[in-house]
């Protein structure tokens, strides 16, 4: 097979003595070595492969043989699943331009359905005088890529399973606000009114402030717990009001000088976004508190139709890109988890010229039905 490549090439007999020693040396290599190897001439005729090759296709030389590409009844996919030009593939290139592909993962099937995951390489094979051949080296990844679409499904039903979990805990946590405000709060409201009909009628209320003051405590330690478990705002006035009021606590806490900017005008938001979005915006508060020795936070909110993006930034100390993109914080791996499962994206940037700027970008258009038919929160 070889000698007649030669032949066919019309090459001299120092050409020729060449070309062979090279081939020669050349099939020696790819008989012994464990990924496929295919050999195409310089008009891209199929002249030779390995038995790995034979192996990993399913298919014997002898049929191949003498053949081009797209004369084996192949179909070429890329990693999407979309087809692949035969223009397009490796040694089609190779062929072409002369230059070498490395590394590129590609799918090929000769009946609809199987599909053959390779990782492919091709390059001209040449000889001391002249290019003689176009190698084309691919090995099996079909087990990888199996293990690695069963992986991506099992994180696909974990983030499905995280968002379900979130989901139930605001319900529930809704519920239990409900609850004491309804109960607890209503039942001290009423003693209060009722000891202070008592205070009145006996004529000396001073004996009671000290019951007084434990009652207005007990009061507002149920509204603030009611407002810890669900703000009343985020489902009064909207997300928005919410996120307003969430930065004016803040400031007032911490001390930080807060501004808010707003661009756009505010949409519909359905329940579930309008709660992930909020508490992503809480937990980036906490860590501005907790880790950035920060004066000053700004935040800006801008919202279509299509889209809402939330930026917060403060001019503390930073964080070391190399160290967070090595170990992020389970805070802020929480917050990549409840933007993703709302299908947007979260980022942790360093700013300039100092301090921290988290992006969340939440896309109103594209979500799934399964978040679009989620229940929503009572």
């Amino acid at each position: 097979m070889i000698l007649f490549y030669a032949m066919s090439m019309k090459m001299t007999d120092r050409q020729l003595q060449s070309f062979l020693g090279s081939a020669e040396k050349c099939m020696s290599v790819i008989d012994a070595v464990a990924d496929g190897i295919l050999l195409f001439d310089h008009s891209g005729m199929f002249i030779g492969c390995n038995p790995s090759a034979e192996r990993i296709l399913g298919l014997p030389c002898d049929l191949m043989r003498g053949k081009k590409l797209n004369e084996m009844g192949w179909h070429f996919f890329r990693e999407n699943g979309s087809r692949l030009p035969e223009k397009n593939l490796p040694p089609s290139v190779t062929l072409r331009t002369g230059e070498p592909c490395k590394d590129v993962i590609m799918g090929i099937s000769r009946q609809a359905g199987n599909i053959t995951w390779i990782k492919v390489s091709s390059e001209v094979l040449a000889s001391e005088l002249q290019p003689f051949a176009v190698m084309f080296s691919f090995s099996d990844i079909s087990e990888h890529k199996r293990q690695q679409e069963a992986l991506q499904q099992s994180y696909s039903a974990l983030r499905e399973l995280s968002f379900r979990l979130q989901h139930a805990r605001e319900v529930e946590r809704a519920s239990i606000a409900r609850e004491i405000h309804d109960e607890l709060g209503s039942t001290l409201t009423s003693i209060k009114f009722d000891l202070s009909w008592s205070a009145e009628k006996s004529g000396n209320r001073a004996q009671f402030e000290d019951i007084f003051k434990g009652l207005d405590s007990a009061i507002q330690s149920v509204k603030r717990i009611c407002t810890s478990l669900r703000p009343a705002v985020l489902d009064d006035l909207g997300l928005l009001a919410a996120l307003e009021w969430q930065l004016g606590q803040f400031g007032k806490k911490s001390g930080i000088r807060c501004k808010i900017e707003t661009k756009g005008n505010e949409p519909a938001v359905p329940q579930d976004v309008a709660t992930g979005i909020f508490r992503i915006f809480q937990e980036t508060l906490t860590n501005i508190a907790r880790h950035a020795e920060a004066a000053n936070v700004k935040v800006e909110f801008k919202a279509n139709e299509r889209d809402i993006v939330l930026t917060v930034s403060d001019d503390g100390k930073g964080i070391d890109p190399k160290k967070s993109a090595a170990s992020k914080s389970l805070g802020i791996l929480g917050m990549i988890e409840r933007a993703q499962a709302l299908g947007g994206a979260l980022s942790v940037q360093a700013a300039k010229p100092r301090g921290t700027r988290v992006t969340l970008s939440i896309p109103l258009e594209r979500r799934t039905s399964a978040r679009t038919n989620a229940a929503s929160i009572p």
